[in-house]
């Protein structure tokens, strides 16, 4: 089957052939002055640099004092001017955190000047400086934020202090609009301006990386693995709310780019380093475990002129950490209670990365260069899961069955007849599960991920225009595998009890075999099962960008074009193989001749009892041991016997390859303090994809193939306002739009049975899905104070169209019903491009150190941000709330810092939000509660080269509730401990 828009795909090649002969005109004509230069003009070209610390600076204003002549300065400090005519000048340079100078220049005809400015403050004659630090990060990155044309948030690394374990996602909590996604504690994913992770997009210097996942991914498919980016080699973090023409489309929330580190940055050798040890204080099993991490970056320059740069940063961090949760089940609008459930997770992860950058200049104007990085990511997890769950959620009537039969063994039944699971007489808050399983499990889950990042590039300056381009190769794995042995005991009372606390519920067995310690495990099943993910991806990355200035116009043009190329494969297999554990005799269970059961489970039991979670708030019950198990089924391999068709079926791989050639055309125009930057982005993505149509009752699954096309235009415009130096007024309009995932766009189809109806239901992919597309409006005001603060206020608005959501149906009869008239009467579900949303939202963020305070107060810092939506959706079952959406976060940050003495503490908020939407009642949606935290950093620097810090995470061990219809209904509830990391760092 064939998914193609002709129209669009034709315009999609005359767009980009015209966009590739614009670019090859002006790139071949780019060395040629856009006309001669006259007798009587000159030139002005120069660099800009911190006296104080040597560094040259990008952003600076520089202007011709009385002209229409103005620019910014580029990375390295350059700054030119052409056909300037013959005269005597003021060059203003203007620079956030250090004093504005102004420097005479005479322009001689057909002479360039060359100006070397020098900027301090007066701040430096208070303070003895030996490094660039802090101060000059912040400077840098709100200079650049000021300098924007679009809506964007420039944040330098060195802004908030240490990164958490080394985890990237602990400082991009802390950025306005941007909320955080958690998985036992750690951030997975985050997402821009409410909008769930994999809305959004998460670069390194430009290029979208590859993020092979396997296994439980809350983040989604298409999120960039967030927790596996080593924070060490990034120098600061853009975040972009409105994108230009320019920058890649798929971002419905926005995007953020991790710019990396280069010895050009900085004026010499520059080596910083960290180490230190990691904690989890909640556990008492944790109290020795400690985890230890180290970084190290050196950047130098070398040769004539400082013409070779070199960056190399390496980091490794191991961390000990665990989850404690309890867990039930409200799935019915009454709130009857059907699980029971504690899980003890005990968590190891290993976070290491190396990356290089390797900088060549010719001249001034010709620049190469070669980065490389590499992230290893390890997680193992070790898992105890009791749980209970009835075998269903209908109530009994003790009329048909009575409760001394159903305790003895018998089913119990409804008025109907029907099987049941409930006893009468429940409530929300009290419920009986009857005839219930309960499960003993012991499981591993080991995880390992790389990703690999090889990119070149050049860049050419003439005059008054610029050529850059880069490629990239970008592989990655991830290999996961969930494994364990579970053993299950049939016919149980038990009761939840949550009229005391809704997140502490009490289980309070009732009748049957005892599941406390010391359980009769003869009486119970075992299988053994294990859950093997593999994923590879390889995106590949081209891009060539030609800018082109016309100065010496009445109002400066700025011409901008380009094209880019990206090509993502990702295969994927999974397996699901399960064994039945069966003993010497061969038999399950008890054999109904003998009456015995030589399984033999009680020999994997632990001799101590288990740890009971919230530090033994729960019972202590046996504990199985895997070890053996494993061994075992190493050693005696008949004694477990493959579970039907799982163990010698593997389903083929899944394949989907995914290719985006792109172009853009871009101008701006300055009318005074008013700029104006339009233009439009064309994309054109084709899909070539590969699954399977899978039916347990038939082991013989078909291979599906699809391919697919579709095309999209992103126009945007942008307007800047500079009524005076300190404040900047933002108006823009903009289009993006987020790619379906990749898991849904493959072809794959699964049929399940239901043995009590004989019915069944059908899943399927659905490869036509289009991706979600969004008309941007944007407003800010920003004002900006010295020394490098900012207090800004912003109003957005998103039209969402083409939204995917969940459909549901009853597969009808016939040869037609799509299935060649199998499935009969099945559910059917799937996803399709169906809503509607709108999303507004309003924006506040504030930045300050308060130097201007007498001492010792002058050491005073305070950041504070908040953003808060409103949103609407309009789908085809009526339905009007956005799942994942989070509507409010805020940050609050209080800095102090006197003598060497630095303290920080900070305050995170993320609101309720609704994590699931039922489709056939609202009062069924999942809800995530509010999630605060609060965070502590203290240091002292004897020296610009040895700092102690120690750092505490979540201090008051907060972590959110999940709960259905109201709060009270509590599905689970988790704590994840407070985190204490101490060392030393320095910088020479």
């Amino acid at each position: 089957m064939n998914i193609v828009i002709p129209v669009e795909i034709r315009r999609a090649q005359a767009l980009t052939l015209w966009c590739a002969l614009v670019f090859g005109v002006f790139s071949v004509v780019a060395p040629l002055p856009s006309r001669a230069q006259a007798p009587a003009e000159g030139a002005v070209s120069g660099s800009v640099r911190n006296v104080q610390t040597n560094a040259f600076l990008e952003g600076v204003v520089v202007s011709l004092e009385g002209t229409a002549f103005t620019t910014t300065s580029q990375r390295g400090g350059g700054f030119n001017f052409n056909r300037v005519p013959a005269g005597r000048y003021t060059l203003k340079a203007f620079y956030t955190g250090l004093d504005a100078k102004d420097t005479g220049v005479v322009v001689v005809a057909g002479q360039a000047v060359e100006v070397a400015v020098g900027l301090t403050s007066d701040v430096y004659k208070l303070e003895a400086f030996t490094v660039a630090g802090a101060r000059e990060g912040n400077a840098a990155s709100i200079t650049k934020q000021r300098n924007a044309q679009n809506v964007v948030n420039v944040v330098s690394m060195d802004a908030y202090g240490n990164v958490n374990d080394g985890n990237i996602g602990n400082f991009l909590q802390k950025l306005p609009g941007v909320a955080v996604r958690k998985e036992a504690g750690e951030i997975v994913g985050v997402g821009l301006r409410g909008t769930p992770p994999e809305l959004n997009s998460v670069m390194l210097d430009g290029v979208r990386t590859a993020a092979a996942i396997a296994g439980f991914t809350p983040q989604g498919d298409r999120a960039a693995l967030i927790d596996q980016i080593p924070s060490e080699f990034i120098k600061e973090i853009e975040v972009v709310k409105g994108n230009m023409p320019e920058q890649p489309a798929d971002s419905l929330g926005g995007s953020i780019n991790l710019v990396t580190k280069s010895a050009f940055d900085y004026p010499g050798r520059v080596v910083s380093y960290r180490t230190g040890l990691a904690q989890n204080s909640y556990r008492s099993t944790l109290e020795n475990k400690f985890g230890p991490n180290a970084a190290l970056t050196v950047m130098d320059t070398f040769g004539p002129d400082r013409r070779l740069g070199v960056a190399i940063s390496g980091s490794y961090s191991k961390t000990y950490s665990f989850r404690d949760r309890v867990q039930m089940q409200h799935a019915e609008l009454d709130g009857r209670n059907t699980q029971a459930r504690t899980l003890d997770d005990l968590y190891e992860r290993v976070r290491a990365g190396i990356g290089s950058k390797l900088e060549y200049r010719f001249d001034p104007t010709t620049r190469i260069y070669l980065d490389t990085s590499l992230n290893y990511f390890a997680s193992d997890l070790n898992r105890v899961n009791w749980q209970g769950a009835a075998s269903n959620r209908l109530v009994a009537d003790y009329n048909v069955v009575s409760r001394a039969a159903i305790e003895a063994g018998a089913v119990p039944r409804t008025t109907a007849g029907a099987a049941a699971g409930v006893a009468p007489g429940y409530t929300d808050t009290y419920t009986e599960m009857l005839n219930m399983n309960w499960t003993n499990q012991v499981a591993k889950e080991h995880k390992r991920s790389h990703q690999y990042k090889v990119g070149v590039g050049a860049e050419k300056k003439w005059a008054d225009s610029k050529l850059e381009f880069s490629a990239s190769y970008n592989p990655s794995s991830y290999d996961n595998n969930f494994y364990g042995f579970t053993t299950t005991l049939a016919g149980i009372g038990m009761a939840v009890d949550t009229r005391n606390d809704a997140t502490r519920p009490n289980y309070i067995q009732t009748y049957g075999t005892s599941v406390a310690a010391g359980t009769d495990f003869k009486r119970y099943l075992a299988l053994r099962f294990e859950q093997p993910d593999i994923t590879r991806e390889e995106v590949s990355s081209v891009r060539a960008d030609y800018e082109k200035k016309f100065t010496d116009l009445k109002f400066p043009i700025t011409f901008k074009s380009g094209f880019n190329y990206r090509h993502q494969h990702r295969w994927y297999r999974t397996y699901r193989p399960v064994w039945n554990y069966v003993g010497a005799d061969g038999v399950r269970g008890t054999v109904a001749a003998t009456g015995v059961n030589d399984d033999n489970i009680a020999q994997f039991r632990d001799a101590a009892p288990g740890y009971g979670v919230f530090n033994n708030q729960y019972p202590k019950r046996d504990k199985l041991n895997l070890s053996p198990v494993e061994a075992q089924f190493r050693s005696t391999p008949a004694y477990f016997v493959p579970n039907g068709t799982s163990v010698s079926f593997r389903a083929p791989a899944s394949i989907a390859a995914e290719s985006v050639p792109a172009a853009y055309v871009q101008g701006n125009v300055k009318f005074g303090a008013l700029s104006v930057l339009g233009g439009v982005r064309h994309e054109a993505t084709s899909v070539e994809a590969q699954g399977v149509f899978s039916d347990s009752l038939n082991p013989n699954q078909t291979v599906l193939r699809k391919e697919g096309d579709y095309a999209k235009y992103f126009p945007s415009i942008h307007f800047r306002y500079e009524p005076r130096r300190d404040l900047v007024m933002h108006a823009s309009y903009s289009t993006s739009s987020a790619r379906p995932a990749i898991s849904v766009i493959v072809p794959g189809t699964t049929v399940s049975y239901n043995s009590s109806t004989g019915l069944g239901s059908v899943s399927q992919n659905n490869p036509g899905l289009k991706p979600q597309y969004t008309e941007n409006y944007d407003l800010s005001l920003e004002y900006y104070f010295e020394p490098a603060g900012v207090l800004s206020a912003g109003w957005f608005h998103k039209d969402i169209r083409d939204f995917i959501q969940g459909s549901s149906r009853i597969i009808g009869t016939g040869a037609g019903n799509g299935f060649n008239g199998n499935y009969a009467g099945f559910d059917f579900s799937t996803r399709t491009n169906l809503g509607e949303a709108k999303i507004d939202g309003l924006e506040f963020n504030y930045n300050q150190r308060f130097t201007s305070l007498p001492k010792p107060f002058d050491g005073i810092g305070l950041f504070a941000n908040y953003t808060k939506l409103t949103t609407s959706g309009k789908y085809s079952d009526g339905a009007n709330v956005l799942a994942n959406f989070v509507p409010k976060t805020y940050n609050v940050g209080l800095s102090y810092d006197w003598r060497g003495f630095g303290a920080r503490v900070e305050y995170h908020y993320k609101s309720a939000y609704v994590s699931g939407v039922d489709n056939s009642n609202f009062l069924l949606s999942n809800t995530v509660t509010d999630d605060p935290t609060v965070d502590l950093n203290l240091s002292y620097k004897w020296k610009p080269w040895l700092t102690a810090f120690v750092d505490v995470v979540n201090i008051y061990n907060n972590s959110p509730d999940w709960y259905i219809g109201n709060s009270q209904r509590i599905v689970m509830s988790e704590l994840y401990g407070t985190r204490l990391n101490f060392g030393i760092s320095g910088r020479f």
